[in-house]
């Protein structure tokens, strides 16, 4: 076969999360539109050359056998029923057009849903080894890098770029800086577990990869605090403070499992201190009304008072439609029917994800949902994959080394395996944490996918 078609439907999966620096300044809603369109077209592409590939490719067989070992693991499974039922709910809902085309502004139907779970398939046929996860991972983090790159040349006014200052909090490509506070989350992940899988101990310019990386990391730390998000903030906190008490238990020296616990305790003070006295603090003294909103989590805040009356108005709402709620895309008929006018609010969603798909697929909708997390935290510790990795860790461990480099190589590689791991059984606890106060749209839908497909090949992984 002269075209690999395979081959450039792989491609194209690297290319999807780009979507998040498309900006289309021509369109009523200019970070929202392009940026659903490019997605769509881009899945569609890979999977129409996918589709070519196993017409024209002889070996179809391998893929027919892996498309069928897919339903063989509990995540996919779980992914594939939150799916189902959320497009289902569409269909049963009180607008099914809407729930399934959505409209204009958002584009965040069962159609786009669709196509979030085809990339989440592909990627899970087409990416299956460490080395194409980590060049995913780095196209990723450079898709990260322009998003907030697109935020600086907006503040500084340059020509093309939409314009939004600094201090009226940082929103990069993104247009919401609620956005940025998710988004980096999972970014940080990436950067994260490229840190972790790196190899640092082979060639002199690989090792610059991890001060280059750790740059990485602060940079669009740095970006999340311009943002002002709590939520994607709280959600990193609490996701590095679980990473950090999962590694007091599980690192193979007990020096860093005493340096995790002591740096989580230490963290936990800081966060508490910074919010105790957030008044005397300020994260941007150079704009007219400071930067301490980040740590102002109170209760008794106008922000949280709006949460409180959308959740209030979700349950209400539920309770008409509980088994698969009113539809997606049809939070706006739901809240207008059970509105309460003494309170202004944000009507679209219920800036909370549990609410969101308790309206969206009713009790059946949310419970799938969450299964999804249940089913990947019950893999992460049983998954085959893992154990096979994790026996082959303490089988080295229990050789006689020949020498101390092969030792001292042993333990390094002990410690990154273990650092992913707590990576990867932090990430989804910053994400649900953040979601309490925030919802789901394009950018975090891509990230939640793909790492959804990230975990379920770690967890089949033959290494």
């Amino acid at each position: 076969m002269l075209v690999n078609f395979f081959k450039i439907s792989k491609i194209l999966l690297y290319l999807a999360p780009f979507a998040v620096i498309i900006v289309t300044p021509s369109t009523l809603f200019p970070f929202i539109v392009g940026k659903y369109t490019f997605f769509k077209v881009i899945v569609e592409l890979a999977l129409m050359f996918a589709i070519l590939g196993w017409g024209f490719e002889e070996k179809v067989s391998g893929i027919r056998y892996q498309v069928s070992g897919l339903f063989q693991n509990p995540l996919f499974i779980a992914v594939s029923f939150f799916v189902a039922i959320f497009t289902l709910a569409g269909f049963t809902g009180i607008n099914p057009s809407g729930s399934f085309w959505s409209n204009f502004e958002r584009g965040e139907g069962s159609f786009l849903m669709l196509h979030f779970y085809l990339f989440f398939v592909l990627l899970l046929l087409f990416l299956k080894s460490e080395k194409d996860w980590k060049n995913l991972f780095r196209v990723s983090v450079f898709a990260g890098i322009l998003v907030m790159f697109y935020g600086m040349a907006g503040a500084f006014k340059l020509e093309g770029f939409v314009s939004v200052p600094f201090c009226d909090r940082f929103a990069g490509s993104l247009g919401n800086p609620a956005y940025i506070g998710t988004y980096t989350i999972f970014v940080l992940f990436y950067v994260g577990s490229l840190i972790a899988s790196g190899d640092w101990r082979s060639k002199i310019w690989q090792r610059w990869n991890l001060p280059f990386l750790i740059l990485l990391g602060l940079y669009f730390f740095v970006f999340l605090t311009f943002s002002q998000t709590r939520g994607g903030f709280l959600g990193l906190g609490v996701g590095v403070i679980a990473a950090l008490f999962y590694l007091a238990f599980s690192m193979p020296q007990k020096f860093w499992r005493r340096a995790a616990l002591l740096t989580a305790v230490a963290l936990i003070a800081l966060g508490s201190l910074g919010v105790y006295y957030r008044q005397y603090i300020n994260l941007a003294p150079w704009c007219a009304e400071g930067g301490n909103r980040i740590l102002d989590v109170s209760f008794g805040g106008a922000t949280i008072g709006t949460r409180f009356v959308l959740w209030q108005q979700s349950i209400e709402a539920w309770k008409e439609r509980p088994l698969l709620g009113w539809g997606p895309e049809n939070f706006s008929i739901a809240f207008e029917k059970y509105y309460n006018p003494i309170h202004t609010v944000w009507f679209d969603r219920a800036h909370n994800i549990f609410f969101d798909y308790l309206i969206f697929g009713g009790i059946l909708g949310l419970l799938s949902f969450v299964a999804m997390f249940a089913v990947f935290y019950a893999q992460f510790f049983t998954a085959t994959g893992w154990q096979k990795l994790k026996q082959k860790d303490e089988n080295l461990k229990k050789n006689q080394y020949q020498n101390e480099k092969q030792n001292i190589a042993t333990m390094l590689t002990n410690t990154q395996f273990t650092v992913q791991r707590a990576i990867i059984f932090a990430l989804p606890l910053g994400y649900l944490i953040q979601g309490l106060v925030l919802f789901d749209v394009l950018p975090i839908y891509i990230n939640l996918f793909l790492f959804l497909a990230f975990a379920n090949y770690k967890f089949g992984t033959r290494s």
